[in-house]
């Protein structure tokens, strides 16, 4: 969920056009465009036609698949279109012709200012002034990868999004480093109000805390200011989706929380949490919470759950792919060539750009799910102009695919020495999968 934790500490290549220059110490290494053969590589392993989708790398779509967006499903019968998603994260990729064709420039704006910790200068604004938008440029990527999920154009090009004709509202409240801090992801939650939204995608927790405890002054008080704006934002009819978090935890029964706070780095220390503790906006009233899972639709290995789960969607793992991939069982979606980390993930098969320029980087995590329930949330904003937000989110529970609890538990929880999931409940609600796997076709057509 946190978007640093996927964040290394390279430099980011030169871009030439058509190819990439990866700098490593003196030597220089030309890194092709690899669209073909990355689609190629995935039609093999989950033994579909290179022709299974709209889109160059739509073979490696194994997520859209899942949940029933692709040509015989929903994007046939609703893409999206009218419907404007706002995705607070750590801004865009202005460059990439994959996702920016679908972005609102106008009304996409930056949250983060000069006193702002971590922010870098060239993504530092004013408070209240949208107008820089350069400064949405995404230095992390995280954020470019979650807005393709939502929303990247069926245009012969790269990947599809699960509502390729809605509309995308940058909100960037993330850092380059990927920090989300208080103030920020209130400015950006009352904006969202204010330009009301149809939904928000919420790939992230608010720094420095993961669970904030209602028994400290200070965390108390990080609650209260997020929980207000989040009231504000819903009050004018934006739905907040969230992601459960990468902990393998059980949510209902927190225990311990070792990595916070988060900021100042090597300030963590290991702290007994409670029922009082929550994590922010996850927990919050009225947020539509999301498991991640991986091609065999089990709960991947780092998913958070709980009772509070409302549905799940794809996340990736490596072990559910047919034959174990490291790279290809993740999702696929567009990613910044001003990450910090691009070059590396180029380095390790997990990044590439294509003949137009574009990045793209395959990554697993909840956050990776969350944005897939937002596309879905636009599909029945298109199907539904004046449904209220809170029907929006009972549509998105009541069409998702039932899910009963698994056999057995991802292999990854046993490789990585992950926290045991304890699953409990029934089939179509449980607290791995809420009420199950979100449906772009039954969803963005009922």
């Amino acid at each position: 969920m946190k978007t640093r934790s996927i964040l290394g500490s390279f430099a980011v290549g030169t871009l030439a056009f058509g190819s990439l220059i990866v700098t490593a110490g003196s030597s220089e290494a030309v890194v092709p465009p690899r669209e073909a053969s990355e689609a190629a590589r995935c039609s093999a392993l989950y033994s579909v036609s290179p022709s299974v989708g709209p889109d160059t790398l739509s073979p490696c779509q194994w997520d859209m698949r899942a949940i029933s967006a692709s040509p015989s499903g929903s994007y046939a019968v609703n893409q999206g279109k009218g419907a404007r998603i706002g995705v607070m994260d750590t801004g865009i990729d202005l460059n990439n012709s994959d996702i920016m064709p679908n972005v609102d420039l106008e009304a996409s704006c930056v949250f983060l200012y000069p006193d702002t910790l971590t922010a870098v200068p060239a993504e530092q604004v004013t408070r209240g002034d949208c107008s820089n938008k350069q400064a949405l440029q995404d230095y992390s990527g995280h954020g470019t990868h979650t807005a393709g999920t939502v929303a990247a154009p069926i245009n012969g090009i790269g990947i599809a999004g699960v509502a390729p004709q809605a509309r995308v509202v940058v909100l960037k409240a993330g850092t380059a480093e990927g920090y989300f801090f208080t103030q920020s992801v209130v400015d950006g939650l009352v904006y969202a109000g204010d330009q009301h939204l149809d939904a928000v995608n919420m790939s992230f927790f608010a720094d420095p805390w993961l669970f904030n405890c209602r028994n400290d002054k200070e965390q108390k008080a990080i609650i209260q200011q997020i929980s207000a704006a989040a009231r504000y934002a819903q009050q004018r009819g934006v739905l907040l989706i969230a992601a459960a978090g990468n902990e393998g935890t059980d949510l209902n029964h927190p225990t311990t929380d070792e990595i916070s706070p988060d900021f100042p780095p090597g300030e963590a220390i290991t702290r007994r949490v409670r029922n009082n503790c929550i994590v922010a906006p996850t927990e919050l009233p009225g947020v539509v919470v999301v498991t991640a899972t991986g091609a065999q639709n089990i709960l991947s290995w780092y998913s958070t759950y709980g009772n509070i789960t409302d549905v799940a969607a794809p996340g990736g793992s490596r072990f559910q792919t047919p034959t174990p991939d490291t790279t290809r069982g993740r999702v696929l979606s567009t990613y910044s060539t001003t990450a910090a980390d691009f070059a590396f993930q180029v380095s390790i098969g997990r990044a590439f750009i294509d003949s137009h320029g574009n990045g793209y980087a395959w990554l697993n995590g909840t956050s990776m799910a969350a944005p897939h329930v937002a596309g879905v949330a636009a599909l029945i904003r298109s199907a539904h102009p004046d449904m209220s937000q809170g029907a929006m989110a009972a549509l998105l529970r009541s069409t998702s695919t039932a899910q009963a609890c698994p056999a057995a538990l991802d292999p990854g929880v046993e490789f990585f020495g992950a926290p045991v999931q304890m699953c409990s409940g029934g089939a179509g609600n449980n607290n791995f999968y809420g009420k199950g796997l979100v449906n772009a076709l039954a969803a963005g057509t009922r």
